[in-house]
């Protein structure tokens, strides 16, 4: 979207603006001042730092840049958004950081469309979120922000416009991506935002008695345990700042038991069933130490198999048990919660810190989630 002022004074002001905001853009060519021709591919990545486009073998369209905007006059869209896509790849992302895409976009009919910002092949992990993909085009230019955080990045990432199901063309001006700098909000610091579900809390005969108790409850937290196939660890640490992070805000009565509680193997055909029959075990163990407290906490982390060298979280489990192992206030949390879904619980090709960082963010959507439940 290109506009014309005729004031010289302001023609400056204006000038120095797009200059300063385009020398930080990650992007190519955002205002299409310089392309003249789309690249159309088919097979393999996309090519690097140029605008090109992919489609569907059903779909007709044409992709083209006029008046420096693009034009993607779209006769027929095919029957999935992907099947019509304008693509920028080849930019790097530094994790730990936030970002802000932003681009001005109309049509020649209100339509929908997606926005996919991430990992080029593999999981197609889109960095910015599923809350961000679906936007919409009006017959009237209109700008859109979108800011997200990562956490991780991949060899090759791509900005991809998912412009198919719907035959309507529609037009794209000043594609803006910009490194905020490092993350500067805390995961678990926003905690009046209205999220519906959090997690998954298991019935329990003991939960109200819970709540309205357990500040001024005795509670002992054991080491965190990490469970993956065939391997489980145990972190002391982890818990440590579990029970700082919960006294900080909620000044509980938390001491630690440095004793690790084994779950023995993992068993189950799901999550759930992970999560039950874990509980039921460490609820035994705790049974026998007849512990002289109101409540255990044994926190409890799941990791998938590593996929094409991305590590993901697959859930996060909260064991919150009484002094004879039943239980009290435990919950699950995994990709359908939304607290986990914002936190990118997941890192590629981590090494040892990268993975102690995860556990962390990890542990942090818990008490954010705990502190959610019972208020």
């Amino acid at each position: 979207m290109k506009t014309k002022y005729k004031h010289p004074i302001f023609i400056c002001v204006v000038l120095c603006t797009i200059i300063t905001s385009y020398s930080q853009n990650i992007l190519t060519d955002g205002d299409f001042s310089l392309t003249t021709n789309i690249v159309s591919f088919v097979d393999g990545p996309p090519p690097a730092n140029v605008w090109s486009t992919w489609q569907g073998d059903n779909v007709e369209a044409n992709a083209t840049v006029v008046n420096e905007e693009f034009n993607y006059q779209i006769l027929s869209a095919g029957n999935l958004k992907y099947e019509v896509q304008l693509i920028q790849a080849g930019f790097s992302l530094v994790p730990g950081h936030s970002y802000k895409l932003s681009f001005d976009v109309k049509a020649d009919s209100n339509r929908t469309f997606g926005v996919f910002l991430g990992e080029n092949g593999g999981n197609w992990t889109n960095l910015m979120g599923a809350n961000n993909y679906n936007h919409n085009a009006t017959t009237e230019w209109r700008n859109i922000n979108i800011e997200f955080d990562i956490f991780t990045a991949f060899p090759y990432h791509k900005l991809g416009f998912d412009l198919g199901l719907v035959n309507t063309s529609i037009y794209f001006d000043n594609v803006i991506l910009i490194d905020l700098g490092v993350i500067k909000k805390a995961i678990g610091s926003d905690l009046n935002k209205n999220i519906s579900n959090p997690g998954f809390i298991y019935d329990s005969v003991l939960g109200q008695g819970f709540v309205s108790s357990y500040k001024e409850s005795k509670f002992i937290i054991y080491p965190t345990i990490t469970r993956a196939i065939d391997t489980t660890t145990w972190s002391t640490l982890l818990s440590k700042e579990f029970a700082q992070n919960l006294k900080r805000d909620e000044n509980l009565n938390i001491s630690l038991n440095e004793n690790f509680l084994d779950p023995d193997e993992l068993m189950g055909k799901n999550q759930y069933e992970f999560f039950i029959y874990d509980m039921v075990r460490l609820g035994n163990e705790i049974k026998m130490k007849k512990e002289n407290i109101d409540y255990c906490i044994i926190p409890e982390i799941v990791f998938e198999p590593e996929r094409n060298g991305t590590l993901f979280v697959f859930g996060i489990h909260i064991f919150i048990l009484n002094n004879e192992g039943e239980n009290a206030f435990s919950f699950l949390l995994n990709s359908h919660h939304e607290f986990f879904v914002e936190a990118k619980l997941y890192a590629y090709n981590p090494d040892e810190n990268d993975l102690e960082a995860l556990k962390k963010r990890c542990l942090e959507v818990g008490v954010k989630a705990f502190k959610f439940m019972v208020h």
